[in-house]
């Protein structure tokens, strides 16, 4: 009878999981062409999430919603938003330029 529960609620779960929409990553970024040692102010324009995972391609992460990042070099650094709700995730990668 336990297994039964078990299999009911679970499925129950799964059921639930699959009826939340589907989120969608996006942000903007300003500058637009940052220098470096200048912060960079990231804009989370992300629907149906609530939680999010930012890589900022110099091996710095964060969670904030709308965080801000300072690149310390020039260079190219590809930008990486996971936004999460519950088991469903998008993401949007893009790639900004910081001269000197």
């Amino acid at each position: 009878m336990k297994l039964v529960r078990f299999i009911f609620g679970f499925t129950i779960v799964l059921i639930l999981i699959s009826c939340g929409k589907e989120p969608i990553a996006d942000f903007t970024w300003e500058p637009k062409e940052p220098k470096a040692g200048e912060e960079v102010r990231f804009t989370n324009l992300s629907t149906d999430a609530t939680s999010y995972s930012w890589n900022f391609g110099d091996m710095s992460i964060g969670d904030d919603t709308n965080p801000t990042h300072i690149y310390e070099r020039k260079g190219n650094y590809i930008i990486d938003l996971r936004a999460q709700n519950g088991l469903r995730s998008d993401e949007k990668t893009i790639t900004i330029t910081v001269t000197d």
